[in-house]
């Protein structure tokens, strides 16, 4: 985005904020910025053991927060804001959680929502997210913005609210609405890409291309380590990098 943003394509004067708190995960009773939060995130990005600087990420971690401060003081000022949002579990929690954020200010806000088939005519139908979409669509991107007026942000918060309130392990979208689940609602979808020997990263790209559940690599990462601690799954050749393990269903 600040790459388009350096080519014309999207306003100079827009400030781009990443409010990337995995809200459909975990306990909702803590605020974004409790240290439980931050090391949620934290852990779930380093579960791989790929990343070496990890004071960078923490810094990154950190700047999530000051983002919310940058957004409330811009809503505060009655600033146009404008969320990109995919339809996947993370995002809709994050968008709903924003709503509850700008709730007070009285303000609407703009919504792009990332159509989840992008239909090419010149070769073929493919399912993107907003950074797969972003670098070649913007325009098209552009076009599907809508006024969300303060009525529907008030209603999102309200929704926040009981999701909070409910506090699950877990939130999907079921039926195309955010719902509170059990944090299990997946393992069946992943054990039965273990029938066979697979690699760990193998067996998550395909549960993302195959079932198209808008799930990111970290949380189906998480389950995984879950399942295998369980004994539902069995590691037959470990890898300091854990995306690397060959897996299989436990008999």
């Amino acid at each position: 985005m600040k790459l388009h943003q350096k080519a014309g394509r999207i306003p100079s004067e827009d400030t781009i904020l990443v409010l990337a708190f995995m809200l459909d995960q975990g306990d909702l009773q803590e605020a974004y910025d409790s240290p439980y939060r931050l090391d949620l995130i934290y852990r779930l990005y380093t579960q791989n053991g790929e990343i070496q600087d990890t004071e960078a990420l923490k810094a990154s971690i950190q700047q999530y927060v000051e983002n919310v401060d940058i957004l409330l003081k811009k809503a505060a000022k009655n600033e146009p804001i404008r969320i990109y949002m995919e339809t996947s579990p993370a995002d809709v929690s994050g968008y709903i959680f924003v709503c509850h954020l700008l709730d007070p200010y009285d303000i609407g806000l703009h919504l792009i929502e990332v159509p989840q088939v992008l239909h090419n005519p010149n070769y073929t139908t493919f399912f993107p997210s907003l950074e797969n979409i972003l670098y070649q669509h913007v325009d098209y991107l552009l076009s599907l913005d809508k006024e969300v007026p303060y009525y529907d942000v008030n209603y999102y918060s309200m929704i926040w609210e009981s999701i909070r309130n409910e506090n699950s392990a877990l939130r999907a979208i079921v039926n195309g609405q955010i719902m509170s689940v059990s944090d299990d609602i997946y393992d069946v979808m992943i054990l039965n890409r273990f029938e066979k020997s697979k690699l760990e990263v193998q067996a998550i790209g395909e549960i993302i291309g195959i079932y198209q559940q808008k799930l990111n690599d970290y949380f189906l990462a998480d389950r995984i380590q879950k399942l295998i601690e369980k004994d539902q799954l069995t590691v037959l050749e470990d890898h300091e990098h854990p995306y690397n393990r060959l897996l299989i269903r436990t008999n």
